[in-house]
């Protein structure tokens, strides 16, 4: 693997990671569908009981869902709840909500203005959900092929399965970064990139891992990233100076950051940025700060 030090934030890597990390005293336990989403970086908020079931919101890229279980957790439903008298239970719900969040659950919700009733949006192409790898313990073979992968194989492979926002053209070659959006020198990659052209030009795609460690802000503006209907648009503005783009909420769960901090954690990496890509070689090659040459990298990714 290729090694580059220059200009790093350091980080201390240290968090709590359970979903109930961000729930209240009377928040019934999240059924598992629900807990994977959250695991992806979805915002979650729990929208009270109402006719023996538990209503919930997700909220991730703009698009809004809504869950109800059962009390005992073991089913889930998705969809609008109504009375018998035609009532839509869930609007009630939502104005509950909103009444409590006020601002903050609109703007994860992408609305500038906020409408009255519940509404879905189509997720945005701007980013790709991410995936998580599985094993195939029935395929001996197959295990035994994913254990003794070089180190650096399982790396890449962990940064592709981790939790991240896309910035540049699809077909482009890929480059995966972690950053803080507080981390000054994670501000100078990206503004490097953004003035580079290689955007544009579909040479480069970005796909910006975020964590949350340097600031108190951190960790919540990197959540609403992951949920955000527009994370390049928000984190650009950001980036430009606008001190409102990322919201810094306490309601803002936090699960699919503290996902990407874990993977930092497990591979002993304690600076942003830090990017990990596979050169035109087929080698894995990773750069710790600030890259001296963009070219060189555009050049050697393909």
């Amino acid at each position: 693997m290729r090694f580059c030090r220059k200009f790093v934030c350091v980080a201390i890597l240290m968090c709590a990671f359970s979903v109930s990390a961000f729930a209240d005293s009377t928040q019934p336990d999240v059924p598992l569908p629900i807990q994977n989403l959250v695991a992806s970086g979805a915002q979650l908020r729990y929208l009270g009981q109402d006719y023996g079931l538990n209503g919930w919101l997700v909220l991730k890229n703009g698009q809004e869902q809504y869950f109800y279980s059962t009390p005992d957790g073991q089913a889930v439903m998705m969809g609008i709840l109504f009375n018998n008298k035609g009532d839509t239970v869930t609007l009630k719900q939502i104005n509950e909500l909103r009444k409590k969040e006020g601002p903050a659950i609109d703007k994860l919700a992408g609305f500038e203005t906020a409408p009255l009733a519940p509404q879905s949006k189509d997720a945005p192409q701007a980013v790709q959900p991410s995936t998580v790898v599985s094993q195939d313990f029935t395929n001996p073979e197959a295990l035994l092929k994913s254990a003794v992968k070089p180190k650096s194989e399982q790396l890449f492979d962990g940064v592709e399965s981790a939790n991240w926002i896309k910035v540049g053209s699809d077909k482009a070659p890929v480059i995966y970064s972690f950053i803080d959006p507080e981390c000054p020198h994670c501000h100078d990659l990206i503004q490097n990139i953004r003035k580079s052209g290689y955007l544009e030009q579909g040479l480069l795609q970005v796909r910006l891992i975020p964590v949350g460690v340097l600031t108190e802000n951190s960790l919540t503006e990197a959540a609403y990233l992951l949920a955000a209907p527009d994370p390049q648009k928000e984190l650009f503005r950001h980036l430009d100076g606008d001190k409102t783009a990322l919201l810094a909420d306490k309601t803002v769960n936090t699960q699919g950051v503290q996902r990407n901090i874990k993977l930092m954690q497990d591979w002993k990496l304690d600076v942003t940025p830090f990017s990990v890509y596979r050169g035109r070689d087929g080698k894995v090659k990773v750069l710790q700060g600030v890259p001296d040459d963009l070219k060189k990298i555009i050049t050697e990714l393909r």
